[in-house]
């Protein structure tokens, strides 16, 4: 199986798409390359510490380039207690159904350093903690390999620490699907 994370480009929302995700109350944002390492230097919490056992698990970089999530359906309906490939499935069908909406635009589960720096991003544009009590403190499934499964981002608390699990490949009833909506590929 091959995941979609690290990629170099920019990438940017063509206009038209821009506007069409605003009017279906998405956000958009802007990943600089951030990592783990990075952002706890700029006095970024987290509530879990295993990660700084794996230097190159911190120094994992997010996308260049903006992703836009909707916070009010930040999950995917139904995407939890699924495996990993299952995961996969829901999100190939949720892209396929919006880039016929929303030309320019597809859906994908990203790797840990963007949902990483996403989280805290979102925390300072609205205050509003994404993987906090309004979304149960829920983890999102990542792409990026860790052990025996892979790495989950999520239960930002009330003191903005940021949890990083990793999770086996199976489901559970805490790991979910938060798709983030990437500029489509052009061909």
């Amino acid at each position: 199986m091959q995941f979609n994370e690290g990629q170099t480009g920019i990438r940017l929302f063509p206009d038209e798409a821009r506007e069409q995700l605003a009017k279906k109350r998405y956000i958009i944002y802007s990943l600089t390359g951030q990592s783990i390492k990075t952002l706890k230097i700029t006095g970024r919490q987290f509530d879990t510490t295993w990660h700084q056992a794996y230097p190159d698990f911190e120094a994992r970089q997010s996308r260049l380039g903006e992703v836009a999530i909707n916070p009010e359906q930040l999950f995917l309906a139904g995407s939890n207690n699924k495996t990993l490939s299952e995961q996969l499935r829901l999100v190939a069908l949720l892209s396929q159904h919006l880039s016929r909406k929303v030309p320019g635009v597809e859906a994908t589960i990203a790797g840990a350093p963007d949902y990483v720096e996403l989280a805290f991003a979102h925390l300072d544009e609205t205050g509003n903690r994404l993987f906090g009590k309004d979304y149960n403190y829920n983890y999102a499934r990542t792409v990026t390999p860790f052990d025996s499964g892979f790495a989950c981002v999520g239960h930002l608390d009330a003191d903005n620490r940021l949890n990083v699990a990793w999770h086996p490949e199976n489901g559970s009833s805490r790991v979910w699907v938060a798709p983030l909506l990437i500029p489509a590929i052009q061909k």
